[in-house]
Order: C-alpha cells, then sequence, then structure tokens
C-alpha cells in the first residue's frame, strides 16, 4: 500500500443507497489517477453498482468480512492511495469501528471519514431503528440524507435538527438522485463526529475528578466500552430485527 492511504467507512442498511454514493464520490471525488482499493462486505446481495464500481479503471473491490472482531480479506495487490470500506448492512456499527480501528493501526493508515447514508423512508417508518442509526451518526462526520421521496419534509428537518441540538458536529446532506453537490466536500478527512476513538489524542491528567466528570476525549467511547462481563455498555439494537 502507498505511504498512509486514507481510510472512508459508510454506514446504512441494505436498500439505502450506499453504493450507488460509493460509486459518486470516487467518481466524482477522487481523481482518476489516484487508487482506489474498495472493500465489499462479503455475502452482501450486490446492486448494479457494484458492476460500475468494478468498472472503475482506477478501482479495485476486494471483499472482506468482519471475525471475532477482527477484518478478514484476501490479498491486497493494488497500492491505494484511497480505501473504502462499505460496513455490511445488517452490522453492528461499534464492532466494525473497533475492527477497523485495529486494522488500520496495523496497517499503518489514516481515517479519513466515516459516513452514515440514511435510508429516511425507511427510518420513518421504522422508529425502533433510530437507536441503530445514532450509533451510526456517533462515529459519523458526514450523514447523507438518501431515499427521501416516502419522507415527509417535516421529518428530514426534524431528524437534523434532532443531531444539532445534541451539538452533533457531523455534517448532514442532501441525495439527490445517487449523487451528493459535491463529492470532494464529503471526503475532506476533517473530523467532524462526535467520537474520539479514531483520533490519537494526548491524555491530560485531571486531578481529583472522577472517572464520569473526566474531559470526553479521555474517557471510554461510549459505543466501544464494554463491562467487565464483557458485553457492550450501551449495546446498539439488531438491525437485523427490524429490517
Amino acid at each position: 500500500m502507498n505511504e498512509s492511504p486514507l481510510v472512508y467507512v459508510i454506514y446504512g442498511t441494505p436498500g439505502s443507497g450506499r453504493r450507488e454514493v460509493i460509486f459518486d464520490l470516487i467518481d466524482g471525488g477522487i481523481d482518476p489517477k489516484s487508487n482506489v482499493l474498495f472493500f465489499r462486505p462479503e455475502g452482501e446481495t450486490q446492486t448494479p453498482f457494484d458492476e460500475q464500481i468494478d468498472a472503475l479503471e482506477n478501482t479495485t473491490t476486494i471483499e472482506w468480512s468482519l471475525d471475532n472482531a477482527k477484518i478478514k480479506h484476501g490479498q491486497i495487490s493494488a497500492a491505494p492511495d484511497y480505501i473504502i470500506f462499505l460496513a455490511a448492512g445488517e452490522s453492528d456499527p461499534s464492532d466494525i469501528a473497533e475492527a477497523l480501528k485495529s486494522w488500520i493501526d496495523h496497517n499503518n493508515c489514516q481515517i479519513g471519514r466515516l459516513i452514515t447514508v440514511v435510508n429516511c423512508t425507511f427510518l420513518q417508518h421504522t422508529p425502533a431503528a433510530q437507536s441503530w442509526y445514532d450509533a451510526c451518526i456517533h462515529f459519523s462526520d458526514a450523514v447523507l440524507l438518501n431515499r427521501r421521496d416516502g419522507a415527509d419534509n417535516k421529518w428530514i428537518k426534524d431528524f437534523q435538527q434532532g443531531y444539532q441540538k445534541r451539538c452533533s458536529p457531523a455534517r448532514f446532506i442532501l441525495v439527490k438522485k445517487g449523487k451528493v453537490a459535491n463529492p470532494a466536500e464529503v471526503l475532506d478527512p476533517e473530523a467532524r463526529r462526535l467520537s474520539f476513538f479514531f483520533d490519537e489524542l494526548l491524555p491530560i491528567e485531571e486531578d481529583g475528578l472522577d472517572e464520569e466528570e473526566q474531559p470526553d476525549d479521555i474517557k471510554p467511547d461510549k459505543y466501544i466500552e464494554r463491562l467487565e462481563s464483557g458485553h457492550r455498555a450501551h449495546p446498539v439494537p439488531d438491525i437485523r430485527k427490524l429490517l
């Protein structure tokens, strides 16, 4: 691999239009001379956009899977400048984040951005999925609002304002016909996520403060933290039961 390639992670449920967005980001936001390695989740149903991604001359596709919190994939022969991981649509975003950070550190890469593609129609009609999306957006720098045809404009506005009230720094961007207005802006590696999990921060000791009073940047990440039992402190709902 090239020195410190940028790694991008795409969250979203099946049917949310993740692949069409990925095609748009590569085709419209990355220099054709830059090499892209696209990690596609093993066993997930493909769409016509898989063929379009595979047809991009600067892109190599490789399948990957998650096994015991570790990323497994075939041999990498390309030397990428950009790496795009499509998270399996039925996966736990916390498990993906934890495994990706280990993989990134092991392979001398840098995190570019984590991106959530929201199926607005599905989420409006399946409010129980909100907690799953909360976890995805906790890790995300950009939130792409897609599949809006069956969602109310008021719901979409309230959805965005809900995160703004919680001081989410993520960018919320509309997707129109599978495209964003400025793909390069979405790929800009500026960190805009609530989570500090992927950031290299120097801990500052705050004498006299209890653990819950420590600054957020030295606390365990909310969704990564585990109890003594080994279970997550804040488990994410199984999205498979809602699809």
